[in-house]
Formats: C-alpha cells, sequence, structure tokens
C-alpha cells in the first residue's frame, strides 16, 4: 500500500474538488505560485496553505490532511466545523514560526479523535507564550 505525503493529498484534494490551480490558490489565500510549488514539490506545503484549506474547506477532514488518516471528506462536517473555526482563529494572529509549531504539534499526535481534546491541549501548552 502505498502512503501519500502531505504534497498528494493536497494535489488530491483541488483535483476532488475540481479546482485549477489558480481557483484553489485564490480560495485558500495564498499565490498562485506557492501553490505551483507545493505541487512540483519545490517547497513543502506552508501554515497559511494548511490554515488556508481548513478555513476555506469545512467539509475536508483536517486529520487526514496532516496525517493521512481517515477519510477525505467529514460525513459530518457540522459538528466539527466550530472547532475548525476555533483553530484557525487561534493560529491566524500568530507568526509563522508559532503557525508552524502548532501545525506540528498536531501532526504528531498522529491519531486526532477529539478536535476539543487537541485545541485544549494548545490552549495549555507554551505555544500561545511570548
Amino acid at each position: 500500500m502505498t502512503t501519500l505525503n502531505i504534497t498528494d493529498r493536497i494535489i488530491n484534494l483541488r483535483k476532488h474538488k475540481n479546482l485549477s490551480q489558480k481557483d484553489f490558490a485564490d480560495i485558500t489565500e495564498i499565490s498562485r505560485s506557492t501553490l505551483s510549488e507545493v505541487e512540483n514539490r519545490k517547497n513543502k506545503p506552508s501554515s497559511a496553505l494548511i490554515v488556508g484549506i481548513a478555513h476555506a474547506f469545512g467539509d475536508v477532514n483536517i486529520e487526514w490532511l496532516l496525517t493521512g488518516i481517515g477519510e477525505m471528506i467529514k460525513f459530518n462536517c457540522d459538528e466539527n466545523n466550530s472547532h475548525i473555526e476555533q483553530l484557525v482563529e487561534l493560529v491566524e494572529p500568530l507568526n509563522t514560526e508559532r503557525r508552524s509549531e502548532i501545525l506540528l504539534t498536531i501532526i504528531e499526535k498522529r491519531r486526532i479523535y477529539d478536535m476539543e481534546d487537541v485545541m485544549m491541549q494548545l490552549k495549555n501548552s507554551n505555544l500561545f507564550s511570548e
């Protein structure tokens, strides 16, 4: 079985949504050149791209995006949407380095069964202290 990396999952998501690179970049609020560099494996996906995907596509399973675990699309996105929005609100004002640390914390968790638990751990961690 081949395991897709995060770049492959982003490409699959864009194609699943039937979006051009330009449209996907516009929706996720990154530049088309940045997306092109990610898809061509010249650069790794930035935290801004990950946050943009979480914000723009409420039906996307963020656990799948970050780790490859689970399905691409959530079956019941309404109950998890507010958690994603809260996470995005927490992460957006932070600098790029801090956002990356938070996303790495989520990735390291590997299995995210309860987004509230992850958010509580992030709120209680030292990542939000200056």
